[in-house]
């Protein structure tokens, strides 16, 4: 098995993390600064901070598995810059001398200097339109999308003067919904504003400072957010509003982004639509 991408936010090597968990599309590692690093076996779930494995991602996967069966909390995976592979055995070893980096800034760069203003409305219409179609198909309508719990204490954080640096961890969710919510609508103001890492510089220092209050998985996603670098389906969610065919690739880019988690893909599309609606 080999390693065919890296976000560019993988800490340099070498080190050895936590395995922090297996999940159905992602081993999930604890690293030295308290966020997450993922190895993963779709492009599709790329970010900042994650591993794609290629081929055998399932071998590694069960692999992951085993060691937390039989080490438990001292599991670890090292990454010495041409291997990844499970701390103590030089058994299920990816190859990663030949990794590709990820750093999806330069093309964010070029959308945000061919945005058009007069292109936001049909964009945000395409969007809500592709979400109505969604529910009316079927999707329900959970955490801060729905009528429960979660949507009425969005609700109150929402009215707050500290909106939204006050969304980092809260909701639902291993990434919660509001750092999704976070990650699209930073990704949005970027888009509006110049390019990665531009827009709400007061923001930015909020939530940096708030990074403590979330999960791993949350940490990961904001450090990327803040960079300029959010996961691949908010990448290409923003690269298709000044793409040609607008409206269908737009249209697209909202039904790859709903596959993410259960409402995390939700949630930061509706960060987006926010910060489309916002003065530059």
């Amino acid at each position: 098995m080999f390693v065919l991408t890296m976000g560019f936010l993988v800490p340099a090597a070498p080190w050895s993390a936590r395995i922090a968990g297996v999940a159905s599309k992602a081993v999930i590692l604890l690293a030295d600064d308290g966020a997450a690093i993922s190895i993963v076996g779709r492009i599709e779930d790329l970010d900042a901070r994650a591993f794609v494995i290629a081929a055998g991602f399932q071998e590694f996967q069960a692999a992951a598995s085993a060691a937390l069966a039989e080490h438990g909390e001292q599991a670890s995976v090292r990454y010495d810059d041409s291997n990844l592979s499970f701390d103590g055995t030089k058994k299920n070893v990816a190859s990663a001398s030949a990794t590709l980096v990820w750093d999806p800034r330069g093309d964010l760069k070029k959308a945000a200097e061919r945005l058009d203003g007069s292109m936001l409305v049909a964009v945000r219409m395409y969007i809500e339109d592709e979400l109505r179609s969604a529910h009316e198909s079927g999707r329900s309508h959970e955490g801060i999308h729905g009528d429960g719990p979660f949507a009425a204490a969005f609700a109150r954080l929402q009215a707050a003067s500290t909106f939204p640096a006050n969304l980092v961890g809260f909701g639902p969710g291993s990434t919660p919904a509001g750092d999704d919510w976070l990650s699209g609508y930073l990704t949005g103001r970027d888009l509006m504003e110049g390019g990665p890492g531009t827009a709400e510089p007061v923001l930015r220092s909020a939530v940096e400072a708030a990074l403590c209050r979330t999960t791993a998985s949350g940490r990961a996603l904001l450090i990327g957010a803040l960079a300029g670098a959010p996961p691949l389906y908010l990448v290409e969610l923003a690269l298709a509003t000044t793409g040609i065919d607008r409206k269908a690739n737009v249209r697209a880019a909202v039904r790859v982004a709903l596959e993410h988690g259960a409402t995390s893909g939700e949630d930061a599309i509706a960060g987006f639509i926010q910060a489309l609606r916002s003065s530059p």
